[in-house]
């Protein structure tokens, strides 16, 4: 038997990904099996395992291919940011996210709708997977928003920005996926609504005495 190339490896890791990611958008992360994986990739039963060992690697995999240029995006304004020493409006904060998400379901919006649709099952469950890489984002996050909000308290900041992310992520990708003629990227308008929206409701959260 011929030895596979690395281009062969490349290409069987790529279909693995690709079906692993319209699965895990489709039917849940839980709901789908190695298996299924395998066979929506037209692959033997253990081509996953050989090119990945598990399915948690498998969805690290699918997260990074699609997320990683927008988890960066997301540093970089949030790091800019906590240099500038701006004291940032709940908008502005909100468009740290909504802006890198826009970008992406601008310039792939299949791509970006499935890796939104993941990130958001894996958000609403608390899920620790939804962050395959360890940097500071997080931080720089929770620094920006203490600086808006600094009478609120550690619980009620990391309550409110979970539910603010949770309901971005969620709403662009409905939103994204409901899309018609053709094109399943929100246009910049009603992503401008969707954003207003998040970020009116993480003031009311974070400013309960003035609702």
């Amino acid at each position: 038997m011929p030895r596979s190339s690395p281009r062969d490896g490349a290409a069987t890791r790529r279909a693995l990904i690709d079906s692993a990611a319209k699965l895990f958008a489709a039917q849940g992360v839980e709901a789908v099996s190695i298996r299924a994986i395998n066979a929506e990739a037209g692959l033997g039963a253990a081509s996953a395992h050989y090119h990945f060992g598990s399915k948690d690697a498998i969805l690290d995999a699918v997260l990074l291919d699609s997320g990683a240029e927008v988890l960066a995006h997301i540093h970089r304004l949030a790091k800019d940011m906590v240099d500038s020493d701006t004291i940032p409006t709940a908008r502005q904060i909100v468009d740290l996210l909504a802006l890198p998400y826009r970008q992406f379901l601008d310039e792939a919006p299949d791509k970006g709708v499935r890796w939104l649709t993941i990130c958001g099952q894996l958000s609403l469950a608390n899920d620790p997977r939804l962050f395959p890489v360890k940097d500071d984002t997080a931080e720089l996050l929770r620094k920006l928003l203490e600086r808006a909000y600094p009478s609120a308290d550690e619980t009620a900041i990391e309550l409110n920005w979970s539910l603010t992310v949770n309901t971005l992520i969620v709403m662009a990708a409905r939103w994204s996926d409901a899309s018609i003629e053709g094109s399943r990227a929100l246009s910049n308008g009603r992503f401008d609504t969707l954003a207003d929206f998040v970020a009116g409701g993480l003031e009311s959260l974070m400013h309960p005495a003035q609702t």
